[in-house]
């Protein structure tokens, strides 16, 4: 079974095992709102969508965290690169001497291929 499937059934799972623990945890008692009675079905339905509600609201939470959170990460690898790039720009006028001893090292330990 793959990874995704068997993720999927535990949540259907999950929200089963809820769904049933509010049903058996209601009591007979009606609760009056606006006039009307609220309980048996209506409560349970209620209770319901209310948890499908909050379920879709964390996982766009989640989501636009998760976004943020990476966007931030981005920003953040570009504005290293442009400091160490400023800084290897700063540094250019002492590495010369240096650039032209390796280049001529370079230059002169090449072997020879026939």
């Amino acid at each position: 079974m793959k990874t995704n499937t068997r993720n999927i059934f535990i949540a259907i799972a999950i929200i089963f095992s809820l769904l049933l623990i509010s049903f058996f945890s209601m009591d007979p008692s009606h609760i009056v709102i606006d006039g009307e009675e609220i309980g048996d079905i209506g409560g349970f339905t209620g209770f319901v969508l209310a948890c499908l509600i909050g379920f879709v609201a964390l996982f766009f939470a989640l989501s636009v965290t998760g976004l943020v959170l990476a966007m931030v990460a981005v920003v953040l690898v570009v504005v290293l690169g442009a400091v160490l790039g400023s800084f290897a720009i700063a540094l250019l006028p002492l590495m010369i001497p240096f650039l032209i001893l390796y280049g001529l090292f370079a230059l002169f330990s090449r072997k020879k291929t026939a």
